[in-house]
């Protein structure tokens, strides 16, 4: 089933506009398509007129061209009616808003396998019931809330799919705009009725440009479905990171009424997950940093790649900050993670000491953590991240930049993205999201260098790099560590 005009229409028709009122999905999405959308987009209403300027057209017949996508938002019978004229009309994708399919039971379920027949046999990318539908930046939003209700993540690598609109409204878009986490394209599948997971899971794999990470929210594979999932994800080339919900008896009882979803043992699940290079966070947090740290480090070859070819294979760091409690806090984190701080010779040491300023010099530690304290200058943090960046054995430097010794200036970001541009080596960075110092982080994420705003967050984040070293290298039959050190106990 070809899934491309579901999500890159160049004509899409809207089925439920209301002319009395503003708030009603279908009018919403007609409105919000027409005046902020590249999408070309034709309103239907039985008696025709005009709202806010725009034509309404009385039938689908009726219009001069033929959509690539139809969004339904009116009650479950008549959507059905509108399915058969996608059939009649050949209209190839379609997206369903409404409920009362499958997740009600009973007549829902029969509506549900007439709609499965409608589309299957004729070959529709139908999307839904039961959900909120697609968000595909700059071309269609089928979101029907008004977009002043909602954040928007910006653009970015990762194809974002939901079994929960709510989830994907709340939870992720705000989330995601938060932590300048870029999204390609985001789904919400509801029902699940034609398209499902493992089909976008190989439309954004195999098939869209614009995506290398693929995240998903799920409370449940499709019943028959998990077996293809799991080959897909093995076979591809993009980072697969599955979040699932139901997995206690509790969340599985509600995920059924929520999706008509049925949740499976979690154990046998967690670990089919695992043998086929699947990515599963163990919090929404994790989920976050995970997607953070790969959206900015893309593959993608037009997105810039601050680190060049070097990779954390090892997990081999060294923990620089200005703070000393910072470090330690940072340190006790690195085995739970696979991390390993590296320990430095005597002459490193000493180095070291003379890089830094007088006064710092002699209050500074020069073991890892290294303490650079707040008598620290922008001169000598650039420094010491040049020395540190000409040590191999060094995989990545996990950067704790507190902003509040005093000299040190709004520069920083600048001058240390300055420097990793030039020596290539991986660096990671804390730095507290606050207002005042959004020039700073600012300066380091427009040079592609990931920033952070807890400890934690940052130490997962350089574990999240080795990680998917490691999955890669797993693709192509590249073992050359202990197999069973692939993913950290956590």
């Amino acid at each position: 089933m070809n899934l491309e005009k579901l999500f890159k229409p160049e004509i899409m028709a809207v089925i439920g506009v209301s002319r009395s009122n503003p708030l009603s999905p279908g009018r919403i999405i007609l409105l919000k398509n027409e005046f902020e959308m590249n999408v070309k987009v034709y309103g239907i209403h039985p008696q025709g007129g005009e709202i806010e300027g725009v034509s309404l057209y009385e039938r689908l017949d009726k219009l001069s061209e033929i959509p690539d996508l139809l969004v339904i938002a009116v009650g479950a019978d008549d959507t059905l009616d509108y399915i058969q004229q996608c059939v009649d009309l050949h209209i190839p994708s379609c997206v369903i808003i409404g409920g009362g399919f499958a997740e009600i039971g009973g007549e829902g379920i029969k509506r549900q396998e007439k709609l499965q027949r409608l589309a299957f046999d004729n070959d529709i990318a139908v999307l839904g019931p039961n959900c909120i539908g697609v968000y595909a930046p700059p071309l269609v939003d089928t979101i029907f809330l008004p977009t002043e209700r909602i954040t928007r993540p910006p653009k970015g690598s990762v194809a974002l799919i939901s079994q929960s609109g709510g989830v994907l409204i709340d939870q992720f878009f705000v989330k995601f705009k938060e932590r300048n986490i870029g999204v390609s394209t985001a789904v919400s599948i509801g029902n699940r009725a034609v398209v499902d997971e493992s089909m976008l899971l190989e439309y954004f794999s195999k098939v869209d440009k614009e995506s290398s990470n693929i995240a998903f929210y799920l409370e449940g594979f499709k019943e028959n479905k998990a077996r293809k999932f799991l080959q897909l994800a093995k076979e591809s080339d993009d980072m697969i990171i599955t979040f699932f919900g139901g997995i206690t008896d509790q969340g599985r009882i509600a995920t059924q009424s929520h999706t008509a979803s049925l949740a499976g043992n979690s154990k046998i699940l967690f670990a089919a997950l695992k043998q086929n290079y699947i990515i599963r966070p163990h919090s929404e947090q994790e989920l976050l940093t995970f997607l953070k740290v790969y959206d900015v480090l893309s593959y993608k070859k037009e997105k810039k790649q601050p680190f060049g070819k070097n990779e954390i294979i090892y997990g081999n760091v060294v923990i620089l900050s200005v703070s000393g409690g910072h470090g330690v806090i940072c340190a006790d984190m690195l085995k739970k993670y696979g991390l390993t701080p590296v320990k430095f010779t005597d002459k490193e040491k000493k180095e070291m000491y003379e890089i830094l300023n007088e006064v710092a010099r002699d209050i500074a530690s020069f073991n890892n953590p290294i303490d650079l304290t707040g008598s620290v200058l922008d001169r000598d943090i650039e420094s010491m991240v040049q020395y540190l960046s000409e040590i191999e054995r060094i995989e990545c430097i996990i950067l704790l930049l507190l902003p509040y010794p005093p000299n040190i200036s709004f520069q920083i970001g600048r001058r240390i993205a300055n420097i990793v541009t030039y020596k290539k080596k991986p660096i990671v960075t804390f730095m507290p999201y606050v207002e005042k110092y959004a020039l700073i982080i600012e300066s380091l994420e427009l040079s592609s260098i990931p920033v952070f705003h807890s400890i934690k967050e940052t130490v997962q984040a350089v574990s999240a790099l080795k990680l998917r070293t490691r999955i890669k290298n797993l693709k192509i039959n590249n073992i050359f560590w202990e197999p069973s050190d692939v993913v950290p106990d956590r």
